[in-house]
């Protein structure tokens, strides 16, 4: 294990959600051997080399800070999806409980969302140029009011703070898409993040909240988390993938924290 990797993970405390960043610079190939068969399978699948990046380092960055919580390699832990309507082998990953987790990536960002029983969701876009059919189909109308009445100039980012908003919410309630977004109404773009309504029958009852992230030049975040608050803490998810790649002992040493059985979350 490097010195680097040894400390990078702290313990995940009751009440807190830790932020992972990192890049699609920070893939290289040893992070392969951290994903399962299924991951491994998908990246093969994608021909675009940025999509290729982009999966492999959203993956194994999840992998490597979870297991860590949990005192399990990387590539051996159990991300099991099950959609919340039809109970298929599709949706929101889910590692053991009480550890919760989302990924996102986009442009050039990763992050990876991670808490103790909270349900979290986590979005990252980078700013498009402002496209009005989507945003059409997506906002409810008086958020399309709102968007039309910015300059033009601001609107890429309008919308893109918008989608992230709604993204992140539909992802901690492990609706996803199946949710029309348009049926949310969260607040404009430069006011604080908060969800006004949420229109038909499945609205949650449990309250979410709401958190705008920095995610550097060029892009827009925001977590969710679907019945408590959380204390949002920033982590440097590129220097751990770094240390599994400057390892000498392979990417299963390297990527552990130094957590006692008592720091886990789950005591092996």
């Amino acid at each position: 294990m490097t010195a680097g990797a040894a400390q990078a993970v702290p313990a995940l405390r009751p009440g807190a959600c830790q932020l992972w960043w990192a890049s699609a610079g920070d893939a290289h190939p040893r992070l392969r051997e951290l994903l399962d068969e299924g991951g491994r399978a998908r990246a093969d699948r994608l021909r675009q080399p940025a999509a290729r990046a982009l999966h492999l380092t959203a993956h194994a960055l999840a992998r490597t800070v979870a297991a860590a919580q949990l005192g399990t390699p990387a590539a051996t832990l159990s991300l099991a999806a099950v959609c919340k309507r039809c109970g298929g082998p599709h949706g929101k990953p889910q590692p053991p409980l009480p550890l919760r987790l989302s990924w996102s990536h986009s442009g050039d960002r990763v992050v990876v969302a991670l808490s103790l029983g909270t349900e979290i969701g986590v979005d990252v876009e980078r700013i498009a140029p402002f496209a009005p059919e989507t945003a059409g189909r997506v906002l409810c109308a008086p958020e399309r009011t709102v968007l039309a009445a910015l300059p033009a100039v601001r609107r890429p980012e309008g919308f893109a703070r918008y989608w992230t908003r709604k993204e992140a919410l539909l992802k901690a309630t492990g609706d996803g898409l199946t949710v029309p977004p348009e049926l949310l109404h969260v607040t404009a773009p430069d006011a604080p993040p908060r969800l006004l309504s949420w229109s038909g029958p499945e609205r949650p009852r449990l309250p979410l909240h709401l958190y705008d992230l920095d995610a550097g030049p060029g892009h827009l975040a925001t977590l969710a988390a679907f019945g408590a608050p959380v204390r949002l803490t920033q982590h440097d998810g590129s220097a751990l993938l770094a240390a599994i790649g400057a390892s000498t002992s392979g990417p299963e040493t390297s990527c552990h924290p130094a957590l006692t059985a008592a720091e886990r979350p789950l005591a092996s």
